[in-house]
């Protein structure tokens, strides 16, 4: 499993470190735990997961759609 900072999604997204945090504040993105001094670390869920938003934001949605989104495709996954 790779394991990745905010700055290496960003890197590997082609957003900046801003919009990820933002994503982060937002509750769009939860990070797999947090390392010493607050360091936020990523799995490659992480990295799909912010693919994800990313996709649903070229595509017009509002922050408030993309969590809707969001909870839906998580609750349907539960009920699998």
């Amino acid at each position: 499993m790779a394991v990745y900072t905010i700055y290496d999604l960003a890197l590997q997204t082609g957003v900046s470190y801003h919009t990820v945090y933002y994503y982060i504040r937002e509750g769009l993105l939860e990070a797999d735990k947090i390392a010493g001094t607050r360091v936020r670390i990523f799995g490659d869920d992480g990295l799909a997961s912010l693919q994800r938003i990313i996709n649903l934001r070229n595509q017009g949605n509002s922050i408030e759609s993309i969590r809707a989104i969001l909870i839906k495709e998580n609750d349907n996954a539960k009920d699998l």
